[in-house]
């Protein structure tokens, strides 16, 4: 999520362990809509609380990526997230949206998620799809909070 300061407490540990950040959005207004956590701290906060992380650890930093059809699956997306992380040692994992009901937004289709690997791979960014697991059963990123939100 970007939660900064536990990044710096976690680089000056020391320990020889990956970092995770979800991202979801290249920009400050499209993430705040996703995660209200950037209204705290900001791409630029975070992206240097990151750089931080790297020159104490030495150690690449995976981003995650949610894949919203229209939303956050453009071209002109990754075209964002490249020129933004590309200073980076990174690699970007990226998961077709898991639907719920409580969201509207849609999964991506195979062509669009293969035209955004393709941006950042012009940026030099490395990117994976991840499997989408556990859909099945609301057991899928971001469905077992919605479930446990819709029983409460």
């Amino acid at each position: 999520m970007g939660l900064v300061p536990a990044i710096r407490r976690f680089a000056d540990e020391g320990l020889q362990v990956g970092l995770a950040v979800s991202l979801h959005a290249a920009n400050d207004a499209d993430r705040e809509a996703l995660l209200p956590i950037n209204k705290r701290w900001n791409l630029k906060t975070l992206l240097d609380t990151c750089a931080y992380y790297q020159e104490k650890t030495g150690r690449r930093i995976t981003f995650e990526w949610a894949l919203i059809a229209g939303q956050t699956d453009t071209v002109e997306q990754a075209d964002e997230l490249g020129r933004l992380i590309r200073r980076l040692k990174c690699h970007v994992n990226v998961i077709p949206l898991n639907p719920t009901e409580e969201y509207a937004g849609k999964p991506s289709n195979p062509t669009r998620v293969q035209q955004f690997i393709d941006k950042l791979a012009e940026h030099g960014v490395s990117c994976t799809v991840r499997v989408r697991r556990g859909i099945d059963i609301n057991a899928g990123c971001g469905q077992l909070k919605s479930e446990v939100l819709r029983k409460t």
